[in-house]
Order: structure tokens, then C-alpha cells, then sequence
């Protein structure tokens, strides 16, 4: 994609997200359905879809950090991003037509604690599907590489209030779509860390951007409180912290773009393990500079913070990261 393309493409999405900006976490459905049609509307599922892509993993993650600096119910990750580049690389094994079963806007399944499915342990009734406002069905890629839809059962209750999880039924029926090779497997993997961790990174730098003007505004005994040296070492330290996430995540994206897959995955780990710490590290130093206020149903700070905490479970937590991370690399 060209520069000047991308950049209209964020500047549309950056206005859609101001849009449909939720304000309390009690949202209505018809609002939620709404939202999701106007974002189909902006064709984003296709920017992954063909070969060669239309965008570039560094633009797509780019778009996950718009998605997430607001509270938004929509979901980008799942049905925009990540479905499509998984049916992208099954390539030839890849249906003309998604089956009937698995919906035409799938998003993906993950293991019911939110991590990759680990097959074959992991069955329909441990999954859930993941991220799945306006989907109608899920693919689940397995430690293996097999790609098997699945449908989709009753929402399934999340920390995350604004993201929409939904079970997937124990008797659901299944259908194999394919099998990803070990390559794209890995490839699979490094851009699932990347663009979930994009997302994550844009929660963060968006929460310690609103504490920095809350700290410009709110005044305390005749002074603002970023006046105050302990509160500037507070958005400072927060600061470094966002900055250090941005840096490993794009550089992270880059190499799925220029590096082969085992460096892009072992960029992506490293990333994603220093994303679930500092982000939610971050988004705890916001909170304290907002105070009280940010304790309450009606702020939006709990909406960033059940993001943060349950999108640092999401995939891999910073323990199975590191742990991978310190084997041998023949064993990874």
C-alpha cells in the first residue's frame, strides 16, 4: 500500500473509532451491531485476504494500536486481521467458500484460558471463540497446524467487557479446512503475538496520553498535579515503559515483513512478553495519577485496564514467553 493510501485508510479509521467511542461499559446491542456494520463498511477484512496482501503486517499493526486507543466493542483483531491472513495462508487447502458451519466472517478459537489451542487436548468444548462481535463462526489452528472451523455457542463471560468471547458448544460440529506447512505455522504465530500486542500498545500509549492532560488540568492546593515531582516520575517512568513496548512491537512486525518466520516469531515472543508486563504497568500509572475518579463504574479507566489485564493473557502470558524463549532454539 502506498504511504499516502495508508494514511487515509488510518485517518478513516481514527474517525470511525472517535465515532463509536464507547463511554461505559453499557453498551447496547443494537449500538455494538451498529458499530460493527460501519466497520465492514470500511473493507478492512480484504487488506490480508489475497496474495499478495494489500498491506503490509507493519500497516496492519499500526491499525490494531488505532483500535486499541479507544473503548471500542468492535472487532478489528479477530474478524479483520486475524481470520483472513489464517485463510490467506492456507493458500490451495483454503475453501472457495468459507462451509456453511464456520460462517463467511469467522474469527479465531483459542484455548478457554485465552491461549493457543493446543491439540490435540484441546477439543470443541475447550474453546471459545475469541473477539467475535459481528462473526458467525471461528477457525482454531492447532500446535499442529491444522485449521478446523467450528461454530459458535453463548457468550462466554471475560474480564473484558467490551470484547465479545462466545463458547463454542461441546457437540459443535467441526469441519478441517486444512494444514498449515511449519513455515506459515510460525508465521501464523508471529502475527497473531504482533497485532494482539499492537493493540495493547495502543491501550497503553492512549491511557498515559489522557493521564498526562489530566495531570496538565487537575489542580491540587492552588497547583496542577503534574506540578508535583512524584507524579512527573510516575508518566515519565509510564512514558519509557510505552515507548520501549512500541519499539519491540514494530520491530517485531518488521521482520514478518523482511526477516524469515523463526526470527519473526522470536521477535514477536520477545515483544509480546514485554508488552503483557509494561502495558499493564502503564495503564496501573494512569490510574494513580487520575485518582479516586478512576476508581468509578462511569470512568473509562476500568475499560482499559480489563483490556490490558485480559489481553495479557491472550495468546501467551509473559511466563510461557520467557520459558519458550530460554530453550534451546532447535526445541522451540
Amino acid at each position: 500500500m502506498e504511504a499516502e493510501e495508508f494514511l487515509l485508510v488510518r485517518d478513516m479509521f481514527r474517525s470511525f473509532a472517535t465515532r463509536f467511542r464507547a463511554s461505559s461499559a453499557d453498551v447496547k446491542p443494537a449500538t455494538r451491531a451498529a458499530a460493527q456494520e460501519a466497520l465492514g463498511e470500511l473493507g478492512l477484512g480484504e487488506l490480508r485476504r489475497t496474495s499478495p496482501p494489500a498491506a503490509t503486517v507493519q500497516e496492519c499493526a499500526l491499525l490494531a494500536e488505532e483500535h486499541g486507543k479507544q473503548p471500542l466493542t468492535t472487532s478489528l483483531i479477530g474478524t479483520a486481521l486475524l481470520a483472513p491472513e489464517l485463510l490467506r495462508l492456507l493458500g490451495d487447502d483454503a475453501p472457495d467458500e468459507v462451509p456453511p458451519v464456520h460462517g463467511t466472517t469467522p474469527t479465531i478459537a483459542l484455548a478457554r484460558d485465552l491461549r493457543f489451542p493446543d491439540f490435540p487436548r484441546s477439543h470443541p468444548g475447550e474453546l471459545v471463540a475469541w473477539d467475535c462481535e459481528g462473526a458467525d463462526g471461528a477457525l482454531c489452528v492447532t500446535s499442529d497446524g491444522s485449521v478446523t472451523g467450528v461454530g459458535l455457542g453463548p457468550p462466554s463471560p471475560s474480564a473484558d467487557l467490551l470484547r465479545g468471547i462466545r463458547s463454542v458448544p461441546p457437540g459443535s460440529p467441526s469441519h478441517a479446512l486444512g494444514r498449515l506447512d511449519p513455515a506459515a505455522l510460525r508465521h501464523w504465530q508471529a502475527y497473531a503475538l504482533v497485532i494482539v500486542s499492537s493493540e495493547l500498545v495502543g491501550a497503553a500509549a492512549s491511557f498515559v496520553r489522557q493521564s498526562v492532560e489530566y495531570a496538565r488540568d487537575r489542580r491540587q492546593y492552588g497547583r496542577e498535579i503534574g506540578s508535583f515531582q512524584a507524579v512527573q516520575h510516575l508518566l515519565a517512568d509510564a512514558t519509557v515503559l510505552v515507548e520501549a513496548c512500541t519499539s519491540a512491537t514494530r520491530y517485531a512486525a518488521w521482520c514478518l515483513d523482511n526477516e524469515p518466520p523463526g526470527t519473526a516469531l522470536k521477535a514477536a515472543r520477545v515483544a509480546k512478553a514485554e508488552v503483557n508486563d509494561s502495558a499493564l504497568e502503564v495503564v496501573r500509572t494512569g490510574m494513580q495519577v487520575f485518582g479516586g475518579i478512576a476508581q468509578t463504574w462511569e470512568h473509562d479507566a476500568h475499560l482499559y485496564l480489563r483490556k490490558v489485564l485480559t489481553g495479557a493473557m491472550t495468546l501467551a502470558t509473559t511466563a510461557d514467553l520467557l520459558t519458550t524463549l530460554a530453550e534451546p532454539e532447535a526445541v522451540r
